[in-house]
Parts: structure tokens; C-alpha cells; sequence
């Protein structure tokens, strides 16, 4: 039987709000495999087609997750996980030209309790996953948080991918470690060529992790 955490299926990784074109050379030089990068409404850390251009052309992998500011109870719920579920479609599709079955991880950036996850992130993942089924499920729906969120998202049916992030002392986050149920795990900063990154370590004793290499002509239509 394969180990969860099998090292030979674990690759190595970043993600960063930052611009990481320029960078590319370097990361792929020092053995990273791809970098998280977002979507999101605010324009200084979105993803654009140049820098996935560069990304690809050293070789990168690049995996999304969306965020606007998703770090308190008051950004989850219904309304918002609409807005959020269509602004990630349209930049996923008309944007970047993201090919149709790779992921968009959606982040839950603070300590949700199981209160919380029950009263505003479920309800915001059921509104993702009903605007995305809407749609014939072109993306793969992941959720970034703790590891209760990761593991009642999974449980419910709510996230095909999970992303532990890298707060050691949240909620969880050992227990969902140790499962190796996880598909990206994030861990300590470092900072290359004068860029802040996480690092992050692919798990693909789960199968895909939702990057992609290339793009793909754009599709996503109702």
C-alpha cells in the first residue's frame, strides 16, 4: 500500500501575491515545480497572461486560489460566495484561458471555527458549487483554510481540493496533516530575488493538485 505521504509523490512549491514572471528563471533553477498565484477583485495580485506566459515557459506549473480579503466571518456567505464563484469563472476562462478540469482553490484565510464553518462557509461553498454546476463544472472547486475546514469541506461533498494552510496552531491542522488527505500543504516563508513567497509541498499521493502548465482556448459559456 502507498504511504499518504509517500516523499516520492511530494513535489516542491510556492505561492505568492506578488508578480513571480520575473522570477521564473530562478524558481524553476532552484527546483520549485509551480506557484500559487490568485484571482480576486483587486487588481495588484491577480494573475494576469503574461506572467503565466513567463511561468510556463521555464517550465512552471501554476495553481489558483481566489481571494479578497476572506479573513473574518463577515466575508462568507450565500451572496458573496456568488460573486466570488462568477468573478473566478471569468478570469479563469476569459482571462488566463485556464484549461476546463484543473482547480480554483477558494481561500478561508483565518481560524474558522466549526461554528463558523456551519453559519457562513458552508453556505458560502454550497452558493461556489451551485454557480459552478450552473455551468457544467468546468473547475474542480478546492477550498484553502484550516484543517476543519479542509475536512468538513471534503466531507460534505463541498471541495474536491484542499489546501492546509501553513498555521500550525489552527484548528485541526496537525490532525488533517497527519491524514495526508491534503493536496497542497503550506509551509515557512522565503523570499527569492526580493519576492516574499510560501512554500508549498504538492501532494500527488491525492492525484492532481489542479495546476496547470498551458493554456486553453477560452470555453466557459452558459
Amino acid at each position: 500500500m502507498t504511504n499518504p505521504t509517500s516523499p516520492k509523490l511530494l513535489l516542491p512549491a510556492l505561492d505568492t501575491a506578488s508578480n513571480a514572471g520575473n522570477s521564473a528563471e530562478t524558481l524553476a533553477q532552484d527546483g520549485y515545480k509551480a506557484v500559487g498565484r490568485y484571482y480576486s477583485q483587486h487588481s495588484w495580485k491577480q494573475l494576469t497572461r503574461a506572467e503565466a506566459s513567463e511561468l510556463f515557459a521555464a517550465d512552471l506549473n501554476i495553481f489558483v486560489v481566489y481571494e479578497d480579503s476572506n479573513d473574518a466571518p463577515s466575508y462568507f456567505s450565500s451572496e458573496i460566495g456568488i460573486q466570488q464563484a462568477l468573478r473566478a469563472l471569468y478570469q479563469a476562462d476569459a482571462v488566463i484561458h485556464q484549461p476546463r478540469q484543473t482547480g480554483i482553490y477558494f481561500a478561508v484565510d483565518y481560524d474558522a471555527s466549526s461554528y463558523d464553518y456551519t453559519h457562513y462557509i458552508r453556505p458560502y461553498l454550497r452558493a461556489i458549487n451551485d454557480v459552478f454546476a450552473s455551468f457544467g463544472y468546468p473547475y474542480h472547486v478546492g477550498v484553502y483554510g484550516n484543517g476543519l475546514v479542509c475536512s468538513c469541506a471534503k466531507d460534505d461533498g463541498l471541495a474536491n481540493l484542499t489546501w492546509l494552510s501553513q498555521s500550525t496552531g489552527y484548528y485541526d491542522y496537525q490532525e488533517y496533516k497527519q491524514s495526508g488527505d491534503w493536496n497542497i500543504l503550506q509551509g515557512p516563508y522565503v523570499t527569492i530575488a526580493g519576492t516574499q513567497y510560501d512554500q508549498d509541498t504538492l501532494n500527488l499521493n491525492r492525484g492532481s493538485y489542479g495546476g496547470f502548465g498551458s493554456f486553453a482556448a477560452p470555453s466557459c459559456s452558459k
